[in-house]
């Protein structure tokens, strides 16, 4: 079983927090105990003073216990009382025997200090009593008196006896533990909403719009892996759409020339008019599949190789009156009337194969399908230090608004059987965007009050 990346985090957090415990534990243990053993030092520093005083006019044991004896009121029973000559030899311990008690303490640590500062203390254990003693020292005149008392039973306690710190440490170890178990779960939170959408993709959904990051570091990383996927899955399904939509564009004309050329194979008998009828429709049908591949060919280049274009200084007066004579045939044939506002001396910075499919696909637009007889106006309505305002609109009859919003859209058609008869490859609008987008500019398009449709677009003086 895999352990969460939550309780990962948790788990390790709580490791280091025990850890910072104990040590601040065994601190705060080491620091107590020297402040409760400094306390203990304090509370005893009278007695050998009280004891030399019972003993400073006595010499010999005798004498010594006899004065200690009639002054034992003041002592507590578990103190070990000392009395030492000059040169620290042991006249009187009242936990030794009498023979036993002739032995000098020069070398230990308290009468050391005290011989060098007049007082000593020192925590050590007596080999003469098999326990850990605080001892403290005095130096006198002729004598050094030292107390005793035991670690292990009587200081111990009393350092254990204060659990205030104790109590201290477990409220803070659970406070922490509270704030660490909240951080660990806002931590893990872009991880786990990560898991959830990796979950939903692997299972095939696409419903995980409403997964929410946090909005910090790692969630904006969490974020932005779902839009790029999104971003994939996206282009793939456009990609899919593209694929079927070009195959069926592309059907139509090579299932059309494949017709007429069968029937020209396989009827012998046509007469010159009827193979020339043949050939005629045949011929339209490749002019307009390449059409079709030209098209494709220039959207795809647009989109994925926009840096190989060569760009020049564009007149867009003169590129306006080169398409009005390659289109003047069909301008005629419908009757429709090309209006320009567009001063003669403004230049842009451009592809011209794109400027000019840019604004021949927005008439041929309106020659398929805006109807006969109406009116056709380019115009400039303003220029910048940056860019150049173009409008262009038609009289004739407009899009459904439902259809406006597609109308860019790759193979879009508002009627389909009526595009596909008279030869749009269906790209001329997606052309028109993408040449536009690719010279820096935006787009909008809007039906006129009443009549005809308007594409509103700005183009980059330099690019």
């Amino acid at each position: 079983m895999k352990i969460s990346y939550r309780y990962k985090i948790l788990t390790y957090f709580l490791l280091v927090l025990v850890a910072t415990s104990l040590l601040f534990s065994l601190i705060l243990i080491r620091r107590e105990s020297q402040f409760k053993l400094e306390q203990l030092s304090y509370r005893i520093n009278p007695y050998p003073d009280i004891i030399y005083a019972f003993i400073k006019d006595c010499y010999g044991v005798d004498e010594i216990e006899k004065a200690l004896d009639s002054a034992g009121s003041f002592f507590p029973d578990e103190m070990r009382i000392t009395v030492m000559d000059s040169d620290a030899w042991v006249i009187f311990d009242n936990f030794s025997n009498r023979d036993s008690i002739l032995d000098n303490h020069t070398n230990r640590p308290e009468l050391i200090e005290a011989a060098t500062t007049g007082i000593g203390s020192a925590l050590r254990y007596s080999k003469t009593l098999n326990s850990e003693y605080l001892y403290f020292a005095k130096k006198y005149p002729d004598k050094y008196v030292r107390v005793a008392l035991d670690y292990n039973s009587l200081i111990l306690p009393v350092i254990k006896s204060d659990k205030t710190w104790q109590l201290y440490i477990i409220i803070v170890f659970l406070l922490a533990s509270a704030v660490l178990v909240y951080l660990t779960r806002q931590i893990s939170k872009p991880y786990s909403a990560l898991k959830e959408f990796i979950a939903r993709v692997e299972q095939g959904e696409e419903d995980y719009d409403e997964i929410r990051f946090p909005k910090d570091e790692m969630g904006g990383v969490g974020e932005k892996i779902m839009n790029a996927f999104r971003q994939l899955e996206n282009t793939k399904r456009y990609k899919q759409e593209l694929t079927h939509n070009v195959s069926h564009e592309l059907k139509t004309p090579v299932t059309g020339i494949r017709g007429y050329l069968e029937t020209l194979l396989q009827q012998e008998n046509l007469n010159e008019e009827q193979s020339r009828f043949f050939i005629e429709r045949a011929y339209a049908q490749s002019l307009r599949l390449s059409a079709i591949v030209n098209d494709i060919s220039i959207l795809n280049k647009i989109e994925e190789a926009a840096d190989k274009f060569e760009y020049e200084s564009i007149n867009i007066y003169h590129c306006l009156k080169e398409i009005e004579g390659d289109l003047s045939f069909k301008l005629e044939e419908k009757k429709i009337r090309f209006n320009t506002d567009v001063s003669q001396d403004l230049e842009i910075e451009g592809n011209y194969l794109l400027i000019y499919s840019l604004f021949k696909n927005l008439i041929d637009n309106s020659i398929e399908h805006a109807g006969e007889d109406l009116d056709i106006y380019v115009k400039v309505t303003g220029v910048s230090e940056r860019e150049a305002f173009f409008s262009y609109y038609d009289t004739g009859k407009g899009v459904p608004e439902e259809h406006i919003h597609r109308i860019f859209e790759r193979f879009y058609r508002v009627e389909k059987g009526r595009s596909r008869k008279s030869g749009g490859s269906g790209l001329g609008l997606s052309i028109v965007r993408n040449a536009v987008h690719l010279h820096k500019g935006k787009i909008v398009v809007c039906n006129r009050v009443n009549t005809g449709l308007q594409f509103d677009f700005t183009l980059a003086l330099k690019l």
